[in-house]
């Protein structure tokens, strides 16, 4: 029996809807003669062409025919008609896509009446193909189809839909726009401003944000509102624990987990970039890095054309992953810079003259008041001791400062003239200062600058010189006018009461020269203290930077009470310092990858093939996960742009060992790595661009398409990991960047060994280390040093108690000891217990000059001295080479 659409002149539907495809075979088995448009086998040989051209054809492809414009589609248009399959089939169009007609009406006028065909380029489509109106983005063409008559009788569309690609690139750019608004904020006021301005330019994904910032007690006080009036009902001032608002602070606070929560019934609600209010929004608890209790609140009302997915909640967590790292970030700061402008005062307000000289040419980087007031008021910071002071030049003093630097031995003058002239200008003034020259050296030992001090002793050298003037001329006087008795008298009285006078200025310049030597003795204890406030900012620091900032806390107490202390003396100096942490955590960064794969496939698009290779066997990374996500995405995202006309990208995981010879050369670590390695077949860089790459605000695309901090924030987010990243790049071939991870052994919340200090020569041998410091913080850290150094560490406050130790018969390897003990000196500690313990090694700590620290200068075999202030780094290398480590 024949099928209905094969009466009339035989010819097979086999032959009209050609092909084994999904639609070829509903279109046989469609009962065409009971539609408008008859029997196929009647149909117009002009639309038989097209429609096994449609049939044939993998392309996403669709045509309409006849005035009613009767819809026919293949198997890869499908996916757009969503829930209208497969009754769109025949359908006349403006029926099956009523939501978008007005939006292609004219085009499908301008088709069938001029004959003339239109393009168009990702062009937003809000279709209701999955039960909701869902924004969708399309490229197409409208093309005539003749008629056998000649006459444009149909359309034919060849369309690629480009949602994912559009929304996509669209979530890059406010991550892109976020991020560069958040590496110039350095407080967190600037922080919440720039956050507040990303998310103000995102109303099409985030109609509308909020952002809360908590205390410790869970209230969350509103601190941003995007899209939505500071009066409006959702954007509530204050939010409580348990106060029943709809952005549940206690649930965030307790769970630590986002959560969705609808908006219906709310009035009044901003749309954003749409025509219609979101229906949802999404909760993300901020945290910190520095305890699981959140520090904020994310509120972000979610596009209403789309569905609630996966991608567009992770999106959103991302969004507040880099709010939350700048705040903690910019939190640290402020503390550091709060606790460095404290010290800079103290600084300024010390009684003797204080100036720091940097490099070479000798440039003022600090000065204190009375280093101002010596040389007129004038300001030097930021000039050379030439520029500064002209008049100096040919005095002997640049002289001297060139041999200290380049010799690294101290210059101590006493009683030195100087002639210096008056901010204002006039003739030179004769000074006389005592002054001493100290090299200063960095981690490396070498000498980076001079640290200058003294004292203005004109008055005393003045008096000086008038009591031997004086003196010189007495005896003559009085040799002379002896002849006449009574006039001598008057004037041996009168001359008498002339040295009373010098002999009182003479005590007086006397009396300040001990106050001098009393200064010096102070300069001992502020060296104490100073090495207690640098040590525990250096540990802190070690801690930051390797993710253990719970550890923190006791240094910070440490450096704070050795501070206060110093607070009551007005004859010291502090050091200071400053580090900025991330939010690093236990990562496999296989799941990573695999979790990123979807973004990348979306950001550069199907002209790009992506390969993934992943090592089943990773070692687990500590590090900051969303930054990670986000080098990698950048990388792509250059990857794509180096290959416009299409390429492949592979994203590799690896295990990698960096040797202790590769390390010297590449200002690395040596040890096990994670390695992600982004490569492409682009264009590649020449040599002069890839010597630029990670320079910050360097890039080589167009005005506009680029900020240049793509590749100088990879890198400083692998450097603060401890980490390491280089590019490999041949011009035509291609590029690989190759990020390297340390290897993460256990729980990234367990305090890791002190050992990191001096990590490169760790002791194994369980050493026993006596430490001998009056000063308790100074010995708190050494004793951390050593403990970290896996020594078996006693230790003594005063110079008897460490003797009694060195008489018993335990065994000692090592002393450690300040030179200035109350009761003992550490030298005659050591010179009684080497009656006993001949073999006996000892470090030497003081807060002297080196050359002022034993009075022939010279250490004998088994000794080694440290100054104070000392980096940990030094003194632990120092104590595993006298152990023989």
């Amino acid at each position: 029996m024949k099928n209905k659409n094969e009466e009339g002149n035989g010819e097979s539907l086999e032959s009209i809807f050609v092909g084994q495809s999904d639609m070829a075979r509903l279109m046989r088995e469609r009962d065409w003669a009971s539609t408008p448009l008859g029997p196929p086998q009647q149909w117009p040989h002009a639309l038989k062409v097209a429609l096994r051209l449609l049939l044939t054809s993998r392309f996403e492809m669709w045509l309409g025919w006849g005035p009613e414009i009767h819809f026919f589609y293949n198997d890869a248009y499908r996916p757009t008609l969503g829930i209208k399959h497969p009754r769109s089939l025949g359908m006349p169009t403006r029926e099956l896509w009523p939501e978008i007609w007005d939006d292609i009406k004219g085009r499908i006028e301008s088709v069938y009446e001029r004959g003339e065909a239109t393009w168009d380029r990702a062009l937003l489509l809000v279709l209701h193909r999955s039960g909701f109106p869902e924004e969708t983005y399309h490229t197409f063409s409208y093309s005539p189809l003749l008629g056998d008559t000649g006459r444009v009788e149909g359309l034919f569309c060849a369309v690629s839909e480009e949602t994912d690609r559009v929304i996509s690139e669209r979530r890059l750019g406010t991550l892109r726009d976020l991020a560069s608004g958040l590496a110039a904020a350095d407080t967190r006021a600037t922080v919440v401003q720039a956050a507040c301005e990303a998310l103000g330019r995102a109303r099409l994904d985030m109609p509308f944000s909020l952002l809360y910032l908590m205390d410790e007690t869970g209230v969350a006080r509103r601190a941003c509102a995007a899209g939505i009036g500071e009066d409006h009902p959702l954007a509530v001032a204050t939010l409580h624990p348990g106060d029943g608002h709809r952005w549940d602070t206690q649930r965030a606070r307790s769970s630590g987990e986002p959560f969705v929560v609808p908006l219906d019934g709310v009035a009044d609600l901003p749309t954003g970039g749409w025509d219609k209010p979101p229906r949802h929004a999404y909760v993300v608890p901020i945290v910190g890095s520095r305890s699981d209790a959140p520090i904020g609140l994310l509120v972000a009302a979610l596009n209403p054309y789309r569905a609630v997915t996966e991608d567009l909640l992770a999106f959103v967590s991302l969004v507040a992953g880099q709010v939350g790292a700048s705040l903690v970030n910019a939190s640290l700061l402020e503390q550091h810079l709060a606790e460095r402008d404290r010290l800079r005062a103290l600084f300024d307000e010390a009684p003797s003259f204080f100036a720091v000289l940097a490099g070479p040419e000798h440039r003022f980087e600090l000065a204190n008041n009375s280093y101002r007031q010596l040389v007129g008021g004038r300001d030097v910071e930021g000039r050379t001791v030439r520029e500064a002071l002209p008049e100096v030049v040919g005095q002997g003093f640049i002289d001297l400062l060139d041999r200290v630097y380049h010799s690294g031995e101290p210059y101590v003058g006493r009683g030195v003239e100087v002639k210096l002239v008056p901010a204002a200008g006039g003739a030179a003034e004769t000074r006389y200062v005592d002054f001493v020259y100290q090299p200063l050296r960095d981690g490396r030992h070498k000498i980076t600058g001079i640290f200058v001090e003294g004292y203005d002793v004109t008055d005393k050298i003045e008096a000086e010189q008038s009591l031997r003037l004086l003196n010189a001329h007495l005896e003559q006087r009085i040799e002379n006018r002896t002849r006449d008795l009574a006039q001598a008298l008057d004037r041996l009285q009168e001359e008498s009461r002339q040295r009373e006078s010098v002999e009182e200025a003479l005590r007086h310049a006397q009396k300040m020269e001990a106050v001098g030597q009393l200064t010096g003795g102070i300069a001992h204890d502020f060296n104490n203290m100073l090495q207690g406030i640098t040590g525990s900012l250096e540990l802190i620091r070690l801690k930051l930077r390797a993710g253990k900032v719970q550890d923190a806390d006791q240094f910070v107490e440490r450096a704070m009470g050795s501070a206060q202390r110093a607070a009551g003396m007005t004859h010291r100096l502090l050091a200071f310092s400053r580090r900025q942490p991330l939010d690093p955590k236990p990562v496999n960064v296989n799941e990573l990858v695999a979790q990123t794969e979807v973004l990348v496939r979306r950001t550069v698009g199907e002209g790009v093939r992506v390969s993934v290779v992943t090592d089943p066997a990773l070692w687990t990374t500590l590090c900051d996960p969303s930054q990670l996500e986000s080098a990698i995405l950048n990388l792509a995202i250059n990857a794509r742009d180096a290959m416009p006309n299409g390429g492949t990208l592979v994203i590799e995981t690896s295990n990698k060992q960096l040797d202790a010879a590769y390390a010297r050369h590449n200002d690395v670590q040596p040890g096990d790595y994670v390695c992600v390695s982004v490569s492409d077949t682009g264009a590649g860089m020449p040599p002069d661009v890839l010597a630029k790459a990670f320079d910050p605000f360097f890039t080589t695309k167009p005005i506009g398409q680029g900020t240049g901090l793509g590749l100088s924030m990879i890198y400083g987010f692998v450097k603060q990991s401890s980490g390491h990243v280089r590019l490999y790049s041949e011009p035509g071939v291609g590029t690989s960047a190759k990020l390297y991870l340390p290897r993460h052994r256990g729980d990234a919340a367990a305090p890791e060994p002190l050992q990191e200090v001096g990590g490169e020569h760790p002791a194994t041998r369980g050493e026993v280390v006596l430490v001998a410091e009056d000063d308790e913080v100074v010995r708190s850290l050494v004793v951390d040093v050593l403990q970290g150094l896996g020594c078996h560490v006693l230790e003594v406050g005063d110079g008897a108690e460490a003797l009694k130790v060195l008489e018993s018969t335990r065994r000692i390897d090592l002393l450690v000891t300040d030179v200035g003990l109350p009761s003992m000196n550490g030298r005659q500690v050591y010179d009684a217990a080497a009656v006993r313990r001949p073999a006996l090694k000892v470090l030497f700590m003081t807060g002297y000059a080196e050359n002022a620290a034993f009075t022939n200068g010279v250490l004998e075999e088994g000794m080694e001295l440290i100054t104070k202030p000392f980096a940990l780094e030094q003194l632990s290398s120092r104590v595993t080479d006298m152990l023989g480590g």
